[in-house]
């Protein structure tokens, strides 16, 4: 096991990882994009991004975009030793309002009622995205990465680690009672990234334990191409 060092709200940082792992001929088979947070309150990343935007989504599509051209993850040829890169997102992403293409990016401010709402508006930029990884690099049918999705369901984590003081001692108990375990949380991951049948498939999207589809809105490949396309000059913002 080795950890290497990147602050995923910064694209500087981002960046720099990237060239850190090029350098070292660094080559993954198994890409789990995990990281997630819930701020209280709107807050800017160094680049001037939403804090939720700039880590749900921006810093997964220069990852991918780097990862792919430098040849960390490669693409397999005959369809055997399938690289697979899996999202974790969220059910969230059902609810959430169509993408505003004309101002992706935009900063826009909010507070604690509203975090759930952007939360979810930044899980649909990622299912949307996963959506066109996959058919961009799996043309006419054939597997050549293995791209998948999914909601772990509700997790007895630390991602409400911005709540008021005066809710934290009544939210830890009840998230311990009824939420699920990182370890009962981890299985869905487990199977995407494992699993033989995983590796054959392409675009499967999990919620907990079962295959269900994506929101229209992430799976329309018109709303994957634009988000391509219009998410190409954010990856230039930086050093």
């Amino acid at each position: 096991v080795e950890m290497l060092y990147v602050d995923l709200a910064d694209l500087d940082s981002v960046k720099k990882l990237c060239d850190d792992m090029k350098a070292r001929g660094i080559k993954l088979d198994i890409a789990i994009m995990n990281a997630g947070l819930m701020p209280l309150n709107a807050r800017r990343s160094p680049q001037g991004f939403e804090l939720m935007f700039a880590v749900h989504f921006l810093a997964n599509r220069l990852l991918m975009s780097r990862w792919l051209e430098d040849g960390v993850i490669t693409p397999s040829a005959d369809g055997q030793n399938v690289p697979r890169i899996i999202f974790v997102a969220s059910e969230a992403h059902q609810s959430a309002d169509a993408i505003d293409f004309d101002r992706l990016g935009e900063f826009e401010n909010y507070g604690m009622r509203d975090g759930m709402k952007h939360y979810g508006r930044t899980k649909l930029l990622l299912c949307t995205y996963a959506a066109e990884l996959s058919r961009r690099l799996n043309p006419n049918g054939a597997v050549r990465v293995a791209v998948h999705a999914l909601c772990p369901g509700p997790i007895a984590s630390n991602i409400a680690r911005e709540s008021p003081g005066y809710i934290k001692p009544i939210l830890g108990p009840i998230m311990r009672w009824l939420f699920r375990s990182p370890e009962q949380a981890a299985e869905p991951v487990i199977y995407l990234a494992c699993d033989p049948s995983m590796g054959e498939r392409t675009g499967v999207y999990l919620h907990m334990m079962r295959e269900k589809a994506m929101s229209p809105l992430a799976s329309d490949p018109d709303n994957g191409a634009q988000l391509w396309q219009r998410s190409i000059p954010l990856l230039q913002t930086g050093s």
